[in-house]
């Protein structure tokens, strides 16, 4: 077995060529330095110090950055040729699944900073490309609902031209998801767009509304699903006991409560009719 190499200590000076963004850092392969807020940090360290230290782990001959990839970066770009354990940088021993969950809570950070939906979205898929857990386990490591990651993601299958409006606010997110779920073709998007841009959401909304009219209720088109609704009455201790039974059980599976009830039917069906 191999011996932990000794971790630096405090005030220790290391220069800054050991480190590196850890290939656990969930922004690894994003640039830096093409946005103005990168300038903008960049420039602040070329005559302050000052900066919340980032934290990195021991990897191969020198140490990978786990956390604060972006004020890493910014000081090596700003001519610092050594960083100081305590005031640049923390380090200590990181698994691969410590390293990752700390890159992940960063990062939700982040996702709550950003505002509009589309970069959200862009960011969940990104996420997800490299999480070998998928999207429950980024759901897990968040704290936020799979379905409500699912709905973001929905917004990625909008035009170009669309999903550009709602980075401008122009669209709310309740309302773009509504469009998703219309499985609107090209042109009809185009229009929405253009509705939105030139003569408001009020516009837009009675557009949409118009669209969805004639594709059945909540942005379903007619035709294509099957709607099943279960009713429980609060009023009734019994019902009220098995619908917390019901969202207890299927937060154990990690599925919403309309997931898990679909799936028990289906494996009851299956089990009534012998399959």
């Amino acid at each position: 077995m191999l011996e932990k190499r000794k971790l630096p200590k405090v005030g220790d000076k290391i220069p800054i060529e050991k480190f590196f963004v850890s290939k656990m850092n969930m922004r690894v392969d994003e640039p830096f330095g093409e946005t103005e807020e990168d300038r903008l940090l960049v420039e602040h360290l070329r005559h302050s110090s000052v900066v919340q230290p980032f934290k990195a782990r021991p990897e191969g001959d020198g140490y990978g950055v786990v956390v604060g990839r972006r004020r890493f970066l910014a000081l090596k770009e700003a001519g610092v040729k050594e960083v100081v354990v305590g005031q640049h940088v923390w380090i200590e021993e990181m698994s691969d699944e410590e390293a990752l969950d700390a890159s992940l809570k960063e990062n939700l950070e982040e996702f709550h900073k950003t505002p509009d939906p589309v970069t959200r979205a862009r960011a969940i898929k990104a996420y997800l490309d490299r999480l070998p857990t998928g999207l429950r386990g980024l759901a897990r490591a968040w704290g936020i609902s799979h379905s409500t990651l699912s709905e973001y993601l929905k917004i990625l299958d909008l035009s170009p031209e669309l999903q550009r409006v709602i980075q401008k606010g122009l669209i709310p997110f309740r309302d773009a998801l509504a469009v998703a779920r219309l499985g609107l073709g090209e042109k009809e998007q185009a229009e929405l767009a253009e509705t939105a841009e030139k003569q408001g959401v009020e516009a837009f909304k009675r557009a949409l509304a118009r669209l969805m009219a004639g594709k059945g209720k909540r942005g379903i088109p007619a035709g294509v699903y099957i709607v099943v609704r279960s009713i429980f009455d609060k009023r009734s201790e019994e019902e009220l006991k098995y619908y917390e039974a019901l969202q207890r059980l299927a937060q154990e599976k990690g599925m919403d409560v309309a997931e898990y009830a679909k799936k028990v039917i289906i494996d009851h069906v299956k089990s009534a009719v012998g399959e």
